[in-house]
């Protein structure tokens, strides 16, 4: 890499390093292609690696474990006495006592939950709704238990993910990307969701298998896992939707989109209604108004002042304390710069397109300002941008 001696970074100390023969040596080293694609590739490693590790040492036993692990004993328990009781007992087992106590007497709703068996039974209806991954818990049951086995399916869905994207990097000559990609995806939420029990890295998994392959033009590949994805969480059904509204909007082949979201359409609806689900006002109310010890017959009356309190609240709090609306800014503008200097492709522009849309899309359905609700979007938009835009920092190092 040559050194312009009157450039700005001459002037200082920086300067002087790389115009020595060692620092100079060391830049032309550093600004090889094959040592900046290694560099991108062990960046998605150690990702993958620190994720893992802080997993196992520090795993995020959170109170939707509790649910997810009892609705997976569901079928198995007609009692929910024998139910709660179990659950409870499977808990104890795999957590520490520390943990034990948060769970049980953390606030007044885990102290409901704890000390109330029907309390405890009218919860699992919002669980009970994401069918594939209550599935899932009870094929990955045999090998840990229900709550390891829970924690395990969460560090080998994000251990997955991380391989995925690293081989599609890799497939798409984009390996340095892996650079700004990694840091990008430990801000989207990735570390967190591996550390914890819920569906959102499973789906996350599945999703980018269904964008990649639509990506790379294999539409039934990639529409069937779209329904797929459905199955782990019946809102995926908004990611099939903001594709198909992007494929129309493009001029793509809609047909097979539309055939999978009106199957994941179907899907959702009956799993909310088989697995009953309290309805989307009530949840709402639940999630974002009041939390109630119980939804047995929860059926609140529509309140405008209260919808417009849980949009404001989740709008808020996403500012606060969440880093998924900053990133789909910056994202987008990084779609509008890379755009321009890089060959994207129609596809790769709809696509793109449908990940901005649905993100917002998920927070329009529901104003939850957790970064691991929007994580398959996010983290789908930042994968686009890396394989369609291919930004290169050895080209770059060699601009005047």
């Amino acid at each position: 890499m040559a050194i312009d001696r009157g450039s700005p970074v001459q002037s200082g100390l920086i300067g002087l390093v790389l115009s020595s023969r060692p620092g100079s040596g060391l830049a032309d080293v550093a600004g090889r292609r094959s040592v900046l694609d290694a560099a991108g590739a062990l960046a998605m490693l150690l990702m993958i690696a620190v994720s893992v590790a802080y997993a196992l040492v520090k795993p995020d036993y959170n109170w939707d474990m509790v649910a997810y692990v009892g609705a997976a004993l569901e079928n198995r328990y007609e009692d929910p006495r024998a139910l709660h009781v179990e659950t409870w007992r499977l808990v104890d087992e795999a957590v520490t006592p520390e943990a034990q106590a948060a769970l049980k007497f953390g606030d007044p709703y885990r102290e409901a939950q704890w000390g109330n068996v029907d309390n405890f039974k009218s919860q699992l209806g919002m669980y009970r709704v994401k069918a594939g991954y209550i599935q899932a818990l009870r094929l990955i049951e045999p090998l840990a238990g229900l709550v390891r086995g829970a924690m395990l399916l969460g560090i080998l869905s994000a251990v997955a993910f991380g391989l995925l994207t690293l081989w599609i990097l890799w497939r798409e000559r984009a390996l340095q990307t892996g650079l700004v990609l990694a840091p990008a995806l430990l801000m989207a939420g990735f570390a967190r969701m591996t550390s914890s029990v819920a569906p959102d890295m499973l789906l996350g998994l599945v999703s980018l298998g269904a964008l990649y392959a639509l990506f790379r033009g294999r539409d039934a590949i990639g529409c069937l896992l779209l329904v797929a994805a459905t199955l782990v969480r019946p809102d995926g059904v908004i990611f099939a939707f903001a594709i198909l509204i992007a494929a129309v909007l493009f001029g793509l082949r809609w047909v097979p989109v539309a055939l999978a979201f009106i199957a994941a359409f179907v899907l959702a609806t009956v799993m909310s209604k088989m697995g009953g689900h309290p309805g989307w006002w009530a949840h709402f109310w639940f999630s974002t108004v009041e939390t109630q010890n119980s939804m047995a017959g929860f059926s609140p009356d529509f309140s405008l002042a209260a919808f417009v309190k849980g949009y404001a609240r989740g709008l808020l709090s996403s500012l606060h304390a969440s880093n998924w609306l900053p990133l789909l800014v910056l994202m987008t503008a990084g779609w509008a710069w890379l755009s321009r200097r890089s060959p994207f492709g129609m596809r790769a522009h709809a696509l793109v397109f449908a990940m901005a849309i649905g993100a917002l899309g998920k927070f329009a359905s529901f104003p939850l300002p957790d970064d691991r609700f929007y994580f398959s979007f996010i983290a789908g938009m930042a994968i686009l941008l890396a394989i369609a835009g291919r930004p290169r920092f050895d080209a770059a190092a060699r601009l005047p």
